[in-house]
């Protein structure tokens, strides 16, 4: 062979093998378009941009060093804390003044007795005692119909949906769509009955029997009634009792009676729209009856020669009776009393609405008319601050830890006093007319349940009460 072929034939080889080299290169998986290219990380920040300005917190509001007073009927002076919710609040509403720049205090302006017409004079005259009084729902017919209270939902600082509010306080203090009065207390402890648990050991009966009976719903007027029996005691026989088994004011028997019986002195005709006087119906009638007749079967004490004003309560508390009806704010009265003592609901009575209740009356929170708009809103901006619970409390359960100082046994709070607060009880409408009062119900200004018949005390008082109602609509 030729040079010139064999040098033609080894460059066709060389070819060939790298072509062949050149697919033996790719995978059979990998594609023959060219891998895409990554676009470019584009950074958006500047060095220089300015951050986002923090708002400027605003300054908290200054009432300007203002002496605000609540003003009531008996206040003594300052108590220490003890608990650690006061020891806390107290904390809180230190720095609360400081804060806000004001100070207030609560304090006794007068008895009650006078207290209405204290608050009445100075209003009227343009410099009220007080910033904010603490009323009596006695106390706040008349002036609320003479225009002596502010009209708080006027103010920007009240807020009379506020949980912290009492509502039903507000509803009833409510007229042409304006509130007038509120209060942070929720229900108070009301009527009910204290017993000697000395006195129930020594007539054959358990101490707690009261307790054991509210509790399995057997505490009830016939039940009440053989206690009395039983407790009432001559112990010389010399035909003189020596114990009796109930002491009390009768209008406060007559109260308790009607309330259990699920009954009231007053009742609202929705027709007339109108209230009307309700001390002849039934279910009223029935309770001025239990009471008339326990004290003519001679099971309830008579008030003793030249009684002293309470003289049941000191009764009570020297032994002489087993059972006192009473409310419970009587309790400071015999809280040193040398037996053991408990405290229950007055039965329940037979009436087709009877109830196992008390008998709520609550105080009402309310500024006075004279007061300017700058000044009535600050001293509720500040009110509404105090009475909040300090930071940490704010879902905290109700706190009862007052209460067990108060009472012998823990039964007490949490069978009678707990229930009593949550809402075991009603309101009377007693206290919607100016001027109504539940003394004569018991008969006061006659001598109570002594030689008179229920239907003559209801006529009697009826008489009062028809009198009043009418000139209340009149003007």
């Amino acid at each position: 062979m030729s040079k010139l072929k064999r040098l033609s034939t080894i460059l066709v080889l060389l070819m060939i093998l790298a072509l062949t080299l050149g697919a033996c290169g790719k995978t059979e998986t990998e594609p023959d378009t060219p891998a895409p290219t990554q676009a470019p990380v584009v950074d958006n920040t500047k060095e220089d941009a300015d951050p986002t300005p923090t708002p400027t917190p605003e300054p908290p509001r200054d009432l300007g060093g203002i002496s605000i007073k609540v003003a009531d009927w008996w206040t003594t002076g300052t108590t220490e804390p003890t608990t650690a919710r006061e020891i806390d609040t107290e904390a809180y509403r230190e720095e609360l003044q400081a804060t806000h720049n004001f100070t207030l205090v609560q304090e006794n302006i007068g008895t009650w007795s006078e207290y209405q017409e204290l608050f009445t004079t100075s209003t009227m005259a343009g410099a009220p005692l007080a910033d904010i009084f603490i009323m009596d729902q006695k106390f706040v017919p008349e002036p609320l119909k003479q225009g002596l209270f502010y009209p708080i939902s006027d103010l920007p600082s009240f807020d009379p949906d506020n949980e912290l509010w009492n509502q039903p306080v507000i509803d009833y203090m409510r007229q042409n769509n304006k509130v007038y009065g509120f209060t942070e207390e929720s229900n108070s402890p009301g009527l009910g009955i204290f017993w000697n648990k000395r006195l129930f050991e020594e007539a054959g009966l358990e101490p707690d029997l009261l307790y054991d009976l509210q509790k399995n719903g057997e505490w009830t007027w016939s039940k009440f009634e053989e206690l009395s029996k039983q407790l009432t005691l001559d112990r010389d026989s010399d035909g003189i009792t020596d114990v009796y088994g109930i002491t009390c004011w009768s209008v406060e028997f007559s109260k308790a009676a009607v309330f259990s019986n699920g009954s009231d002195y007053v009742r609202f005709n929705n027709e007339t729209q109108r209230y009307e006087n309700n001390q002849m119906a039934d279910d009223y009638l029935e309770g001025i009856k239990f009471g008339v007749d326990l004290f003519n079967k001679g099971y309830m004490q008579a008030a003793p020669e030249g009684a002293a004003h309470k003289w049941w309560v000191g009764e009570f508390a020297s032994g002489n009776a087993a059972m006192m009806v009473g409310e419970w704010y009587e309790h400071p009265s015999i809280i040193d009393m040398e037996d053991d003592y408990g405290f229950c609901f007055f039965p329940k009575g037979p009436g087709p609405n009877a109830k196992m209740q008390t008998l709520f009356v609550g105080n009402v929170r309310i500024v006075p008319s004279s007061l300017d708009a700058q000044r009535a809103d600050d001293v509720i901006f500040a009110y509404t601050n105090w009475v909040s619970a300090p930071p940490g409390y704010e879902d905290e359960e109700d706190d009862y830890s007052f209460y067990y100082t108060k009472v012998r046994d823990s039964r007490a709070v949490e069978e009678t006093i707990a229930p009593m607060i949550e809402g075991q009880g009603m309101r009377s409408m007693v206290y919607s007319v100016p001027n109504l009062s539940f003394r004569w119900g018991g008969n006061m200004d006659g001598g109570g349940y002594e030689s008179i018949s229920a239907i003559e005390i209801a006529q009697e008082a009826s008489a009062q009460y028809d009198a009043i109602i009418n000139d209340f609509y009149e003007d």
